[in-house]
């Protein structure tokens, strides 16, 4: 990757599947909460700093993704609350989310993601579209 156009297509890449990843653990928040799960203090605060890191591009791709493990770890910490099988559905989603296999489209489809798929920003806005 010695050419500065690589690096710049990989960091891009990079971000895309951190917006992914940022967009299940929105979710998957958002459904704890909705459970009755007690969300770590400080959990959604850092998934707003985490998506204007990942939104802005002033941040490297390793900033982003070393925000997002943490709060991927404060999540997982109360899982054992979770269904199992919900707990693997997750993990499913986050896997396909840094595989590069969860993108916009996929997500409008996932019910399971339905907090955050109208959320314009990062993820491929489509509201101009519509206009």
């Amino acid at each position: 990757m010695g050419d500065p156009s690589e690096k710049r297509d990989f960091d891009f890449e990079l971000l895309r599947r951190y917006g992914a990843k940022w967009a299940v653990l929105t979710a998957m928040s958002a459904n704890m909460a909705k459970k009755s799960i007690a969300i770590p203090p400080g959990v959604f605060e850092d998934l707003r700093t985490a998506r204007g890191k990942i939104e802005s591009g002033c941040f490297s791709p390793c900033e982003a993704g070393c925000e997002l493990a943490q709060i991927e770890g404060q999540l997982f910490s109360e899982c054992h609350l979770v269904d199992p099988q919900e707990f693997q559905e997750w993990c499913d989603l986050l896997a396909e989310a840094m595989q590069g296999k969860l993108d916009y489209q996929r997500i409008q489809g996932i019910a399971a993601l339905a907090p955050v798929k109208n959320d314009c920003g990062f993820l491929g806005c489509k509201c101009s579209e519509s206009r």
